[in-house]
């Protein structure tokens, strides 16, 4: 069962991190599905993109005056904004809410700073289910994998960076551990979805891409995607480590832990079958292209040529 269509006033919808690489791309999707759009982001409208009249563009306390009263909530910033506006929303009946796939993964992390970060996410994921529980809100936790699509993540964007300042990339190893990357506008058709139906969705979901490969192998994929010859350079642990220290001290920025460089060799997939199954979620492979590395150009949604 589809919610009410276009034009109707109950299709109004609060994006929280309207200009995170989710919520970029799910600003179409909201419009093609026939919302009204109030759209929160610290730096407002990002440079480049469309000024759509469905959209109205908030930032940090102008959004309290208005954002409460919309029946429709999707988080793609950061959780514990979606737990502050739950708790305050007047008129809320559906939350599409992001977390991330780490809360497993990195959950048993022997570094002190990431085990904080997954157990306060796992306490605000706690947070929101019960808040939403209380108020009677329909609401289905979505926990993708490594994300990428536009250029804005920390990890797949990571990677190409240091390869096009670089030109090669060191790995831990075979760097044999399983990944499955997905791409932010599969994440943002598959949150609209989930949005838009009544039928009843488990509370926690995975997200994953199309692709199951290895660590080595998906580094492989960015230098195709960047028109680069594939230079890894495959170091013992013992090597690898001293120089991710080396890095640290010359590039804070481009800083890699010891447990992120371990993991390279343990398998992070998770099986996405609810999702497929339930709100027709059919992610792409992992063959990106430049383009997927960049902010992206947006299609139209009124074109009656575009899905």
């Amino acid at each position: 069962m589809i919610l009410p269509g276009p034009g109707s006033t109950e299709r109004r919808v609060f994006l929280s991190g309207a200009s995170s690489q989710i919520g970029v791309f799910a600003i179409p999707r909201l419009i093609s599905a026939g919302f009204n759009i109030l759209a929160l982001s610290r730096q407002g409208r990002p440079q480049g993109y469309p000024e759509w009249e469905q959209v109205e563009w908030l930032t940090g306390a102008a959004a309290d005056g208005f954002a409460h009263d919309c029946q429709f909530f999707l988080s793609a910033g950061p959780l514990e904004l979606a737990r502050n506006y739950l708790a305050t929303a007047k008129s809320c009946r559906a939350a599409v809410v992001f977390s991330s796939s780490s809360v497993i993964s990195k959950e048993k992390s022997t570094n002190r700073e990431e085990n904080r970060q997954i157990q306060g996410m796992l306490a605000l994921e706690s947070e929101v289910r019960s808040t939403a529980e209380s108020k009677g809100v329909r609401l289905v936790i979505l926990r993708p994998t490594l994300i990428y699509g536009c250029g804005l993540d920390t990890s797949i964007s990571r990677l190409a960076n240091w390869i096009r300042r670089f030109g090669f990339m060191p790995v831990n190893g075979g760097a044999v551990g399983l990944r499955q990357p997905v791409h932010a506008e599969d994440l943002a058709f598959v949150a609209v979805t989930a949005l838009c139906t009544e039928e009843h969705l488990p509370q926690f979901m995975f997200l994953t891409g199309g692709s199951t490969l290895s660590y080595a192998d998906m580094i492989g994929h960015i230098f195709s995607a960047l028109d680069k010859p594939a230079r890894i350079l495959r170091l013992p642990e013992g090597l690898f480590l001293p120089l991710l220290q080396l890095v640290a001290m010359i590039k804070p920025r481009m800083a890699v832990n010891s447990e992120m460089a371990r993991r390279q060799n343990i398998d992070l997939v998770f099986n996405d079958q609810q999702a497929r199954t339930l709100l027709n979620y059919k992610p792409r492979a992992f063959n990106p292209s430049k383009e997927d590395l960049e902010f992206p150009q947006y299609w139209n949604p009124q074109d009656p040529r575009n899905p």
